[in-house]
Formats: C-alpha cells, sequence, structure tokens
C-alpha cells in the first residue's frame, strides 16, 4: 500500500524516491497456441514509506517468448505536494506498465523484499481470456485508473481480473467479515513508525474502522495470497526471502507520543496558573495545539473526496475555532471552555454506547486537559498569594 492511514502517510513521504522496475519498451501482444500459464507474484514490505504494505504484480508465461508480468502499481512517487493533493482528491492517477518476468524478479530481489509465486488454475478458456484482459489494458484509453488505497489500488485489480477468469470462484463465499478493520490493517504497515500512526487518530474517519469483507480485504496483497490458496487451491511458494531484519508488524500504537506532545502545550498553562502570570502567553501555547488541530482537520473535511478523510468524527473534538481564546475575556473564556468541556463530555458518551466508532479517547483527552484548566480558574484563584 502506498499509504496507510493515507493523508498522513503521504504527506510525510510526498517527494520520496521510489524505485521502479523498468518497463518493457514496445511489449508485443504475443499469442502461442497453447493458452499461457498464469502466475501471482506477491512481494512484501520494502524499506521506504511506499512499500510498507507489499505489492503484486501478475505475469504471463510463454514456452517459446519470454514471460511477461503487468505492474498495476506505477505512478509518479516524486510529486511532493502536487501528488498529496491529488491523493486527497482521489485524483491521482496510477497505470499497469508490463516487465520481463526476468527483470521483475530481479528487480525486487535487489530490493531484498520477499517474493512469493503462485500459479493460478485455470481453465484454457480462462487463461485466454485473462491473457486478452491483461494485454487490452496496456491500450492507452484504458491503461491508467485513478488509485484509491483500499478499494482501487494494484491488489485489487489483478484480484478483479482474476475472479473473472475463474468464473467468480475467488469471489464466492468472501461477503463475512475480515477479522481486522481497515485502521488494525494499517498499523501492520505502520508498526516500525508508531509517532506516524497515533496521527491516524486525528485525520483518518469512520470509514477505517469498519470491517472489510474477506473480499475486500484482498485489497492487501498478503490477504490475496492467502485467499487464492484457500479458494483456488494457489499454494504460494516463497522464491526469495527477505535477508535483512524482519520488519515489524506489531508494536505500539503510538497514542503515547500524541499525549505526551499535547502536554508540553498544556504544560506552560498550568505554570501560568500557578505563577499567576503569563496567562494569555500561555493560552496561546495551549491554543496553537487546539486551534491547529482543528484547522488541519476541517482542512482535510472540506477539501478531501476520500470518505475516509471526509466523514471524520474528531472534527466534534477539534474545532478551529479555538483560536479565540487568548483574545477572550476571562469570563467568556471560560464559558467558551465550560461549553466545548460539555460537548467533549456528550463525545465521550456517544463513544462509550457505540454511536461514535473512531478511536477518540486521545483527541478527546488532549482537547480536555487544557480546556479544563481554563474552567478551573477560580479555584487557582482562591490560592493564597504569597
Amino acid at each position: 500500500m502506498k499509504a496507510v492511514a493515507i493523508a498522513v502517510a503521504l504527506g510525510l513521504g510526498a517527494g520520496t524516491a521510489v524505485a521502479q522496475p523498468r518497463a518493457l519498451a514496445e511489449p508485443s501482444q504475443i499469442r502461442e497456441a497453447t493458452p499461457p500459464t498464469v502466475e501471482l507474484l506477491t512481494f512484501g514490505m520494502g524499506e521506504v514509506i511506499f512499500e510498507k504494505f507489499g505489492h503484486a504484480a501478475i505475469c504471463l508465461r510463454y514456452v517459446q517468448y519470454d514471460s511477461i508480468c503487468f505492474n498495476y502499481g506505477v505512478t509518479d512517487f516524486a510529486g511532493g505536494a502536487s501528488m498529496v493533493w491529488r491523493f486527497l482528491r482521489q485524483d491521482q492517477e496510477f497505470w499497469v506498465e508490463p516487465s520481463a518476468y526476468d527483470d521483475l524478479i530481479a528487480f525486487y530481489t535487489e530490493e531484498d523484499r520477499d517474493i512469493w509465486r503462485q500459479t493460478i488454475p485455470l481453465s484454457p478458456a480462462g487463461a485466454r481470456n485473462l491473457e486478452a484482459a491483461l494485454w487490452d489494458s496496456l491500450r492507452p484509453e484504458r491503461r491508467n485508473y485513478v488509485y484509491d488505497h483500499f478499494f482501487n489500488n494494484c491488489t485489487t485489480i489483478i484480484r478483479d481480473l482474476i475472479d473473472r477468469a475463474t468464473d467468480g470462484r475467488l469471489r464466492a463465499a468472501t461477503r463475512k467479515p475480515f477479522a481486522l478493520t481497515y485502521r488494525e490493517l494499517g498499523q501492520r504497515g505502520l508498526a516500525e513508525m508508531p509517532a506516524l500512526f497515533s496521527l491516524t487518530d486525528f485525520v483518518l474517519g469512520r470509514q477505517i474502522d469498519d470491517h472489510p469483507s474477506e473480499w475486500a480485504a484482498m485489497f492487501h496483497p498478503d490477504n490475496l495470497r492467502i485467499e487464492l490458496a484457500s479458494k483456488l487451491g494457489a499454494e504460494p511458494e516463497l522464491i526469495h526471502s527477505r535477508t535483512g531484519p524482519a520488519f515489524p508488524t506489531t508494536g505500539s500504537s503510538g497514542r503515547l507520543y500524541t499525549f505526551a506532545l499535547a502536554l508540553l502545550f498544556t504544560l506552560p498553562l498550568v505554570v501560568a496558573r500557578l505563577l499567576r502570570r503569563f496567562e494569555r502567553a500561555a493560552l496561546s501555547i495551549a491554543t496553537l495545539y487546539l486551534a491547529g488541530w482543528g484547522i488541519v482537520l476541517y482542512t482535510l473535511v472540506a477539501i478531501s473526496s476520500i470518505e475516509g478523510v471526509r466523514w471524520n468524527e474528531a472534527v466534534l473534538v477539534l474545532t478551529p475555532f479555538d483560536v479565540v481564546l487568548p483574545f477572550l475575556s476571562r469570563a467568556r473564556r471560560r464559558r467558551y471552555a465550560e461549553v466545548r468541556c460539555v460537548g467533549l463530555a456528550i463525545v465521550s458518551a456517544l463513544c462509550v454506547i457505540g454511536i461514535l466508532h473512531q478511536p477518540l479517547w486521545i483527541p478527546i483527552l488532549t482537547a480536555f486537559m487544557p480546556l479544563a484548566l481554563i474552567v478551573v480558574v477560580p479555584a487557582f484563584e482562591m490560592l493564597p498569594r504569597r
């Protein structure tokens, strides 16, 4: 997956140089008398952020001619800010590129990524139909597609092609919910970057807390490989095993980092309350966190076409309107903070009863800390001066 939790990952990964397999310049549409053998190649994690969720390619193995693979995961990964914008607008185009079979294997071996190979059991007619569909996908008018991390990526396209070639056998009996949510699947890819994953509590909405069906979960190459073995009997063969250290798939959620960061923004307000000095400056620091997150969230909701970004329950917790805090009188500031704390209590109750689904406890707690301090101003003022 090129980015999970996707807006954050893209934001940090934009401009990263990502090597890609060499494409064949002018592939010819080979057609032997015997239908080709169709193989799925799936690749494990790589070093850079765009490679943390694996990859897949589908290949036609010929007898008399060089075998060829079709890679649907190609785009301009060095697009920088414009690429992030297109991803957020759900307008980033990917395309298919053909590569020589041996070149593709050599490339991912050099990248030191696990490589699994599976032969797809197809009837002669199914192999011919899939062969035709793959070559047809190279036509200029069909070559590009708009990428969606969960629903239209380099693996889902291959999944759909195999399903059609097997007359729906792959899709059969895959409607029950997958064990993990989309967010949990994303955490597996970002396990070595817990601070980055913790930010997804803020920027990614309720859609990614759904459990995909087993069919939808095949957006991930690992799940496609497993289901091909289960549903079609296509046993995977590990043809290259990573020699470097294994990438973790479990670990900290990183939420403690987020809490610690929020605490740093709140601490000056605690000190100002105790000293009864520098209150406005301390409020300004706390407001940087509250209103800063609010501006980010409301902007993402306004500009993004991605459902998992647009429908974000965190906007009920953090709001750009908190920017007024340093400019209000003490009495009005306290009334404003009281209203906000009541709102946070309501959101908390909605989380407890299951109406809200996102993991909002860290956003709620980090918003509540400075607002609660503003509410309890009278308690501090009752302390004797020395």
